[in-house]
């Protein structure tokens, strides 16, 4: 999928309402979609390419805008790419966002395949059972 028809999804989560989709919402950064509630904000990155590099940039601009007032956590939706193992994404990051934790009021990082987010045209509720069930939470990664 590309990333202007990611935009396009009904990203939701309760109580949230679309902050930006895709549009600059701090001076260099944009994430692909965002919803807020007060200076709570769910930012989320989709990544049909990833690589171990773009994960963590994702990461530290998550925690960089997450500051001062604001909080919140960051999702990113991917497709992993030829022989690497979803988790191996994951392990690879958590290091980075060990250390990055206590320095912003990026609360959680959430990776979820892109299949499982988006099934048959409707997205996952964020949040939801079944969004807790098909992620991975650095938070919970061991």
């Amino acid at each position: 999928m590309r990333d202007s028809e990611f935009k396009l999804l009904e990203h939701c989560c309760d109580g949230y309402l679309i902050f930006s989709k895709g549009e600059e919402i701090e001076k260099n950064y944009s994430p692909d979609f965002a919803l807020n509630f007060n200076e709570e904000y769910i930012l989320i990155e989709h990544e049909k390419q990833p690589n171990r590099k773009t994960i963590v940039a994702d990461i530290f601009k998550a925690g960089y805008f997450l500051q001062n007032d604001r909080s919140g956590i960051l999702i990113i939706i991917m497709i992993p790419k030829g022989k690497s193992s979803f988790e191996s994404y994951i392990k690879h990051v958590l290091k980075y966002y060990k250390w990055i934790k206590s320095h912003t009021n990026l609360t959680d990082v959430y990776f979820v395949k892109e299949n499982e987010y988006l099934k048959d045209g409707l997205t996952l509720k964020i949040k939801g059972n079944d969004f807790i069930k098909n992620s991975i939470s650095l938070n919970s990664f061991h």
